[in-house]
């Protein structure tokens, strides 16, 4: 019924592993007599998980590592199904709260929200009940859509095709995963996007493929756009993060949020390296936007430098966020400029560094997705039209 995830060769290589009873697999997994849960895939993560006598599974979401303080509760399992019947589990947040909402697939690519009627989170917050009857399976069970390795082969697989656009390397994760740079031409103004940080935030990426869609569109105000300004996109820096269904942190137990400046991993250093670059073929950053995701009672949130902390172009935000009201007079976000000060995140790093608007593009963890797909190209196309504006 199921279509199996395409998975890079390390994981199919842990999958094969399993099936042999091999030792080096340690990927958490339980089994009653109705159902087996197993976490062998890329992004599945969960850090225990037993069966009570009732045939209840218990499952204990922990971060990848005692350094993670945010709260980012990351859980994706898949459930096979032996006898049909209910489906019972409890996931027990010790160091966080229920902050996701679980999603469903039959096939570990299409997603819906699990029903309100199927779950049920505790006063406290720390733990959360999902309760589902299966007939057959396999069931993918995750606190957002897996968006992983193989949706990025993909999406740049499609983008190889576009003529004015490149896809190389830059860079290796700490576990030696590439770091892919999508760029157009060698202008003397450039964008940056970036995307993933967090392995956790999906609407960010989501908003990301796009916002970057509208801007490789054929359309004018698209082909006027890309004659002035060069492209620079890394849509997936961390990728450690996202294969291991890591909360927050990559391999080497750091934010790469809060690495900017110092550059103490390989993700960042890639990107350290390429900036020189930048520099030298004197290709002037004009704008960068880092896409992310948080807790938000709204679908959308911008930090941007204060108003004291002067940009160029001067007032980009308020000039942008004017146009994007005007055209979406119901669409409802939220602007929270910040002092970028000595603040080591992306953010505040290109603003020192080059004196331009650096935005923190954040979407609301439960974001409506079809209010995302249709106010993204909005927003694209009037980020357009204000730096086109700026002299």
């Amino acid at each position: 019924m199921s279509a199996q995830l395409r998975m890079p060769l390390f994981a199919a290589l842990a999958l094969l592993l399993a099936a042999a009873g091999g030792a080096d697999d340690a990927s958490p997994r339980c089994a009653s007599t109705r159902f087996r849960i197993d976490t062998s895939f890329d992004s599945g993560a969960f850090d225990k998980c037993t069966v009570r006598r009732d045939g209840t599974f218990e499952i204990t979401i922990r971060p990848e590592d005692r350094k993670v303080v945010v709260e980012q509760p990351w859980f994706a399992f898949r459930v096979s199904v032996l006898r049909p019947g209910e489906l019972k589990v409890q996931l027990r947040i010790p160091d966080g709260y229920a902050r996701y909402w679980p999603k469903l697939s039959s096939n570990g690519t299409d997603w819906t929200r699990a029903a309100d009627t199927a779950v049920t989170i505790s006063a406290a917050k720390k733990t959360m009940d999902i309760a589902l009857t299966l007939d057959d399976g396999p069931v993918w069970i995750a606190a957002q859509e897996l968006l992983p390795g193989s949706w990025y082969d993909d999406w740049l697989a499609e983008l190889a095709n576009d003529d004015e656009l490149s896809v190389t390397v830059i860079g290796q994760s700490v576990e030696g995963r590439p770091i892919s740079l999508l760029k157009t031409g060698n202008k003397a103004e450039t964008v940056i996007l970036l995307g993933r940080q967090h392995p956790a935030e999906i609407p960010g990426a989501m908003a990301l493929r796009d916002f970057l869609a509208t801007l490789l569109a054929d359309t004018e105000l698209a082909r006027q756009f890309r004659a002035r300004f060069n492209l620079l996109i890394i849509p997936l820096l961390n990728p450690d993060g996202v294969a291991n269904g890591h909360w927050r942190h990559n391999s080497g137990r750091t934010d790469l949020n809060r690495d900017w400046g110092q550059f103490t991993q390989p993700e960042t250093q890639a990107v350290a390296k390429l900036l020189t670059s930048v520099d030298a073929l004197q290709m002037r950053p004009r704008l960068m936007l880092d896409f992310h995701a948080t807790n938000l009672t709204r679908s959308l949130l911008f930090y941007t430098q204060t108003a004291d902390e002067l940009t160029d172009p001067a007032e980009f935000d308020m000039h942008w966020f004017a146009a994007v009201r005007e055209r979406l007079p119901g669409f409802e976000f939220e602007h929270r400029p910040g002092p970028s000060d000595e603040n080591p995140n992306t953010k505040g790093y290109f603003f020192r560094r080059y004196g331009i608007p650096a935005f923190t593009y954040e979407l609301g963890d439960e974001a409506d997705r079809a209010e995302l797909h249709a106010t993204t190209p909005v927003l694209a196309e009037e980020m357009m039209r204000a730096l086109l504006r700026a002299d």
